[in-house]
């Protein structure tokens, strides 16, 4: 068990927290038939972040087929991957795409809301 106040800990529940309001902004997208680039909430570890990152649902589904990968504005990614709480998997113009490792990795896992 890992204590609350870890660092790592912390990065990973708030990613995680940015991936629930992603999932519902997926689900709604999908019900009013939005094509196109849809605007998703950032995924970075800062709670106050709200800037956005438009992906097509393809984008969105590819990312969320890894329960360990989340998405963030290009230099949003920094202060994680010093922690050591993940790794850049692909940067893509303003976008890069980051895996949870350690500690963080478990946290992003275990609420991973498309389990079956």
């Amino acid at each position: 068990m890992h204590s609350a106040s870890d660092p790592q800990h912390e990065i990973g529940e708030a990613q995680v927290a940015f991936r629930n309001a992603n999932e519902k902004i997926q689900a709604s997208a999908d019900g009013f038939a939005i094509h196109g680039g849809i605007p998703f909430i950032c995924e970075c570890p800062d709670r106050d972040c709200m800037d956005l990152v438009r992906l097509t649902f393809d984008q969105y589904d590819a990312i969320r087929l890894h329960p360990t990968r989340f998405f963030n504005i290009t230099g949003h990614e920094s202060s994680s991957v010093e922690t050591g709480a993940e790794r850049v998997v692909a940067v893509v113009d303003e976008l890069t795409i980051v895996e949870k490792v350690g500690v963080a990795g478990e946290v992003a896992a275990e609420a991973y809301p498309r389990q079956s």
